[in-house]
C-alpha cells in the first residue's frame, strides 16, 4: 500500500509551514532550508528540534558560513514534489474556467480542475482525450506528482526519454544525440527509473528490517529493567528480613545495604538506559529515513526518485543500523548482603556480649573513642578504623574508649597499608582522657603521652629498644600490634600476641591507648583483648 504524507508531515518544525527547499539532516528529519540556516544561527551546538541529534556532524564546518553547511545537505525532491502538488490541489475549489462553479474533478496530466460539464469538454477534444481525469476528493499529492511526465531538463516540454548518468540529466532523444553525443553513460529512463525502484525497495527492506531489530532490543533492555527491579525488590526484601531480626541495632546497617542495592541497581540500570538512548537514536535515524524512502516509492516515474535512490542510498549506507550496543551485566549483591548481614549479627552478638562482660564481670574492651578527627572514619561498633584520605598526614589518631586496665592486653590488626606513604608506625599510650583530645594530633599535652615509633619514643628523651624497633619493621597486613602496661606501669609492646620487651617506663596513669594513622597504616580493627599474668 503506498504511504500517505499527512498534511502535518509536510509542514517545517520551525516555520510551521509547508516545505520549502525541504532538507534532509543527517537524523533523517527535515527542515525548510532558510530554517535551518536560522536555526544554526541561533544555537551555539544546534541540534535537531525534532530529535536533538547534531545537524552539524563534521567538526571541519564550523570555518563554514551557515548556507553553505545548509547547502552541502541533501534536498529531499520527493517531498518537494509532494508539497508542490499538495499546493495545486489545494489551491482553489473551483473550475479553471467556470470560476464560479466548484470544480469536481482534475486531469492528471495537465493539471486542471474542472466542473462536470468542463469535464465532458476536455474528454472530447483531441489534444486532452486521452488524459486521466479524476475525482478531486480520490486523488492525493503522491498520485498528482507520479502521473507527471518526465521531462527533458533543457527542452521542458518535451518528453525525457534517457537519462544521462554524466550530468545527471534527463533528457529527450533530441538532446541525446545532439549535445550528450560524446557523454559515456546514457541510459533509458525505463532502465534508470527500474534500477532506482529496485535501489529504493532494498534500502526499504533494509530499515525494516533494523527498526524492527532495534524496537527488539530496546524491549529486551525494558525487560532486563524490570528484572533489576524486581531483584531489587527480592534483596530489599532480604535485607529488611535480616535488620528486623536485629532490631533497633541494625538501623545503619539496613540503610548501608539498601545503599548497596540501590547503588549497584542504579549503575546497572544507567548503563542500559545510556544504551536504550543509544538504541533510541539509531531507531530515530532509521526510521526517518525508512519514511524518506517509503515517500519516495510513492513517486514514480519521475527524475526527483533517481536523485532520491541516490541520495537515500549514501544516506543508508552511513547509518548504523547495528541492534548490538554492550551494557553492564546485572551484579546481584546478593551474596555481599548475606556476608555482610552475617558479619553484623557476629559483630553484633560480640558487641552484646562485650557489654554484658563489661556490666556484669567488668572485662575491658577496646573500642576506639569518635573524638578521632575528620580523617577518621569508625566501623564495626567503633572497633575498625580507616582514614579516609590515606595520603593526608593530620588527623589520624585514635584512642581507646576507656583507660587502660593494669596487665591487660590490647590489639589491633593492622587491615591495609598505603606503601606510598612513609615507613613509620606511630603508636603509644595517651595520659589525658579522650574527651580532652584536639586536633591536630601534636596539639594536645604531650608531657602526659607516650610515643612509640621506629626511630624511638618521645617521652622525656627514653629511647626504644632495639628489639621493638626490628619487631616494627616486620609489620605487614594481617599483623597484630598490641600494648600492655603492668602492674609497675611499665609499657610492652607485643607483635603478633609476643611481648617484645618493656619499651618505655612509668607512663602515666590512667593512660589509654593510642594509635596514629599519620603513616603507612591506612586502617586498623580493634580485637578482643586477654589478660596476660
Amino acid at each position: 500500500m503506498a504511504a500517505v504524507v499527512q498534511t502535518h508531515e509536510r509542514e517545517c518544525a520551525v516555520c510551521t509551514n509547508d516545505f520549502n527547499t525541504p532538507k534532509i539532516l543527517p537524523c533523517g528529519h527535515l527542515l525548510c532550508r532558510q530554517c535551518v540556516i536560522s536555526w544554526i544561527k541561533s544555537k551555539s551546538d544546534p541540534g535537531c528540534p525534532l530529535c536533538t541529534c547534531p545537524i552539524i556532524d563534521n567538526e571541519d564546518n564550523s570555518s563554514q558560513s551557515s548556507a553553505n553547511v545548509v547547502d552541502a545537505l541533501p534536498t529531499d525532491n520527493v517531498m518537494e514534489a509532494i508539497v508542490e502538488n499538495a499546493s495545486i490541489l489545494v489551491k482553489s475549489d473551483m473550475c479553471t474556467v467556470c470560476d464560479d462553479v466548484t470544480a469536481e474533478y482534475i486531469c492528471m496530466q495537465c493539471f486542471e480542475k474542472m466542473c462536470p460539464s468542463c469535464m465532458k469538454i476536455h474528454r472530447k477534444m483531441v489534444v486532452s482525450r486521452s488524459h486521466d481525469v479524476e475525482s478531486v476528493s480520490t486523488v492525493t499529492p503522491e498520485r498528482l506528482a507520479a502521473s507527471r511526465p518526465a521531462l527533458c531538463a533543457d527542452h521542458v516540454t518535451e518528453k525525457a526519454e534517457f537519462v544521462c548518468v554524466d550530468h545527471n540529466l534527463a533528457i529527450c532523444t533530441p538532446c541525446f544525440s545532439n549535445k550528450h553525443r560524446a557523454c559515456l553513460d546514457v541510459k533509458s529512463l525505463d532502465e534508470k527509473m527500474k534500477s532506482a525502484e529496485d535501489a529504493i525497495g532494498s534500502l526499504k527492506e533494509k530499515l525494516i528490517k533494523a527498526e524492527g531489530k532495534l524496537k527488539q532490543a530496546i524491549h529486551n533492555l525494558n525487560v532486563r529493567v524490570q528484572t533489576a527491579d524486581v531483584t531489587e525488590q527480592q534483596n530489599m526484601a532480604l535485607v529488611d528480613k535480616t535488620c528486623d531480626r536485629l532490631q533497633s541495632m541494625v538501623d545503619d546497617c539496613r540503610k548501608e545495604l539498601k545503599k548497596l542495592i540501590s547503588d549497584s541497581v542504579s549503575k546497572f540500570k544507567k548503563s542500559l538506559c545510556d544504551v536504550q538512548s543509544e538504541l533510541d537514536k539509531r531507531l530515530g535515524k532509521v526510521t526517518s529515513h525508512k519514511h524518506l524512502v517509503t515517500r519516495a516509492t510513492t513517486v514514480r516515474p519521475r527524475p526527483a526518485l533517481i536523485h532520491a535512490a541516490q541520495t537515500l542510498t549514501d544516506r543508508v549506507n552511513s547509518l548504523d543500523l547495528s541492534d548490538k550496543v554492550e551494557a553492564e551485566l546485572l551484579v546481584t549483591p546478593s551474596s555481599e548482603i548475606t556476608k555482610y548481614c552475617d558479619d553484623v549479627e557476629r559483630d553484633i552478638g560480640d558487641e552484646l556480649m562485650s557489654i554484658r562482660e563489661i556490666v556484669v564481670v567488668e572485662k575491658p574492651v577496646l573500642v576506639f573513642h569518635e573524638n578521632c578527627g575528620t580523617n577518621i572514619r569508625l566501623t564495626n561498633f567503633r572497633k575498625t578504623a580507616r582514614k579516609v584520605e590515606p595520603d593526608k598526614y593530620s588527623d589520624g589518631v585514635i584512642v581507646s574508649r576507656d583507660a587502660m586496665a593494669v596487665n591487660v592486653l590490647y590489639e589491633v590488626r593492622i587491615d591495609e597499608i598505603n606503601t606510598s606513604a612513609g615507613s613509620n608506625l606511630l603508636f603509644g599510650v595517651m595520659g589525658v582522657p579522650p574527651t580532652q583530645l584536639t586536633l591536630p594530633s601534636w596539639s594536645f599535652n604531650l608531657k602526659d603521652s607516650v610515643f612509640i615509633w621506629q626511630n624511638g619514643v618521645r617521652y622525656k628523651g627514653i629511647v626504644i629498644r632495639s628489639n621493638v624497633v626490628k619487631a616494627l619493621k616486620l609489620l605487614k597486613v594481617g599483623s597484630r600490634v598490641g600494648l600492655l602496661v603492668d602492674s609497675s606501669n611499665d609499657l610492652h609492646f607485643y607483635a603478633d600476641g609476643q611481648d617484645q620487651g618493656v619499651a618505655a617506663k612509668n607512663v602515666p596513669q590512667p593512660c589509654f591507648a593510642l594509635f596514629e594513622l599519620c603513616y603507612n597504616v591506612s586502617q586498623v580493627t580493634a580485637l578482643p583483648t586477654s589478660r596476660r599474668t
